[in-house]
């Protein structure tokens, strides 16, 4: 220990200096204490010195009462009476029985030069030794100085020179157990230190390290111990689960960089790695640690607690994506991260953590709901679009008469331009549409037949709310434009029922991947569509035949009332001729008349 603590430190450790500077302190500190006790040490020897003189005082005394006791004992001696001789038994019994207290009187300066020289030996031995006790009372500081230096190999020599220490020193020394008692103290902050360092980012050489140092120090506390083979299994064991708590720590630090100016889905998919990179790294470093050099029943142990551990990890992974997912709105984003979930449990599976199949229920419900929140969307528009032109009673915004002609080379994928005569069908196709888009980024097959079903039930809905509109519509007390708002209300059943619906269901399986079908339906659909524009074409035609006969009709029954009315003219124009022949015979007649009776008049005359 001596060699130890005399070895000369490394040049590049500024703690042995540290460590040298209070080792001058402690001794400054112990004359110190030397000199501020000083006062005690004059004390002790002004007392020795008066219990001296006084012992003498008694001495003296002593010697003055001699010559009476010798008279007496004179008297005694010469006296022949029972009184005298009764007299001199008292006198004898009681010095007699003084004797003793006065032995004890006279070997008390004896006695005091015996204390004195022990403890002048005691403390000339203390003297002697005082290097080797300055080094022994210094080994708590100096093991505090190697711990917080990293010399794990220093701090661990000290801890075992302790207990050889405690081997040696089996007399309870009262210094020396104070001493082991502050090392062992220094060894829970070496432990401490150590599982920190477990705590923070470090690779597999240093981590090995960390551990090599923690193993010491489980034997330094096994030595002297029974049944060492349990209490190591039970050592070890307790050092496995302390890395595993120390290593989560560790995933769950945040990391340094600032990812603010990345969007939520960058950090997302920033988290999911670092988070698979670090369980990763935690399950190698643990096998390659705890799973060599250990028995069946030890390496079994450390297999289920690993198992645990991943298995707790992967809880907390999935309910924190979980948690993520529902706040997504993007497809694409949601296909990313399920791509780096995918290779995260693919990773796991080496460490028989494989957890692809707990992954699909959370981005299927996911990727349905972004679905169906689009589709849901656009039937409220609907919905809202129907109430607010039946309360105002207009028809303005559900009828467009502008439509352009249905092209006869289009694909059957694209909407039929019948649509556009009603704008709310239109856009509530244009959700669907949006619906399937989402789908076209991030394809799951297992939600095929649910978006089916979901298809199913969103259009029974958009059929229950345009019945309810018509049934509205049909009311008697309707205001506005009545009629037409009952027009439209029919009109847009027909299309729902003829063209919206089957497009709409041949253009999801168009989506999931079923083109056959979705073609067929589309086709099947287009072809509903040209025979009722067929049918439409010829009821115009049929409508503008039977105008222009119509008007044929009209045109030869007018020229049948211009001729009509001509002869009338002509039939009244001759009556009116024959009327002004009569009346101009009549006038002829009777200007002849008037001549004849002028004639006679003159005859008479």
């Amino acid at each position: 220990m001596a060699e130890l603590l005399s070895s000369p430190p490394p040049k590049e450790l500024d703690e042995r200096q540290v460590a040298k500077a209070a080792l001058e302190a402690a001794e400054e500190q112990l004359r110190s204490l030397c000199a501020s006790n000083a006062g005690t040490f004059v004390d002790v020897e002004r007392r020795s010195a008066n219990l001296a003189s006084a012992l003498a005082d008694l001495q003296d005394k002593i010697k003055v009462v001699e010559p009476s006791i010798s008279d007496v004992q004179q008297v005694l001696e010469d006296g022949n009476s029972l009184t005298e001789i009764s007299e001199k038994h008292r006198v004898r019994r009681r010095t007699l029985l003084q004797y003793s207290s006065l032995l004890e009187l006279l070997e008390l300066p004896s006695l005091m030069d015996a204390c004195v020289r022990e403890k002048h030996r005691v403390r000339r031995r203390t003297l002697l030794q005082y290097s080797s006790l300055l080094e022994l009372l210094e080994l708590p500081s100096l093991m505090d100085a190697c711990v917080r230096s990293n010399l794990y190999e220093e701090a661990l020599s000290i801890a075992s020179f302790a207990n050889t220490l405690k081997r040696r020193h089996t007399d309870k020394n009262i210094v020396v157990l104070r001493v082991i008692d502050q090392i062992r103290s220094r060894q829970l902050d070496l432990r401490r230190h150590l599982i920190h360092r477990l705590k923070q980012n470090i690779t597999m050489p240093q981590c090995l390290e960390v551990l090599t140092a923690l193993r010491r120090l489980n034997s330094i506390d096994l030595e002297g111990e029974k049944n060492i083979e349990e209490l190591h299994d039970g050592m070890e064991l307790k050092l496995q689960v302390d890395f595993l708590e120390a290593r989560d720590t560790w995933i769950e630090s945040s990391p340094r960089t600032n990812n603010t100016t990345l969007g939520p889905g960058e950090q997302l998919l920033d988290t999911i790695e670092r988070y698979r990179t670090r369980v990763f790294e935690i399950g190698t470093q643990f096998n390659a640690i705890f799973g060599t050099s250990m028995t069946k029943q030890s390496v079994s142990s450390s297999n289920s607690l690993l198992s645990m551990w991943i298995t707790r990890r992967i809880h907390l992974f999935l309910t924190m994506i979980t948690s993520s997912v529902n706040r997504m709105e993007d497809s694409a984003i949601l296909r990313d991260a399920l791509e780096a979930c995918v290779f995260f449990a693919s990773s796991m599976a080496r460490l028989g953590g494989d957890f692809k199949s707990m992954l699909s229920d959370i981005f299927e419900s996911k990727m349905v709901s972004l679905v169906t929140n689009c589709w849901k969307e656009g039937v409220s528009t609907l919905q809202e679009t129907l109430k607010v032109c039946r309360d105002a009673g207009v028809v303005g915004p559900l009828i467009s008469s502008s439509i352009a002609p249905q092209a006869s080379g289009i694909s059957p994928e694209q909407p039929p331009r019948q649509l556009l005569s009603h704008p709310p069908l239109a856009r509530m196709i244009n959700s669907y549409m949006s619906g399937f888009n989402e789908l076209r980024r991030c394809l799951l097959p297992n939600i095929f037949v649910i978006l089916r079903n979901e298809l199913k039930d969103s259009l029974k809905n958009v059929k229950a709310i345009l019945e309810t509109n018509q049934r509205t519509v049909n009311a008697p007390a309707l205001r506005g434009e009545a009629s037409q708002l009952r027009e439209a209300a029919e009109s847009m059943m027909i299309v729902f029922d003829n063209i919206v619906e089957p497009y709409i269901t041949g253009a999801l399986e168009v989506a999931l991947g079923n083109f056959k079908a979705g073609k067929e339906l589309l086709l099947k659909q287009m072809d509903k569509v040209e025979e009722e524009s067929e049918e439409e074409e010829e009821k115009e035609n049929e409508e503008e035949e039977g105008k222009e006969s119509e008007e044929e009709e009209g045109k030869e029954s007018e020229e049948e009332e211009k001729g009509k009315e001509s002869e009338e003219d002509d039939k009244s124009q001759e009556i009116d001729d024959n009327e002004q022949q009569k009346d101009n015979e009549v006038e002829v007649d009777k200007t002849a008349d008037d001549n004849v009776i002028s004639q006679s008049v003159t005859d008479s005359e």
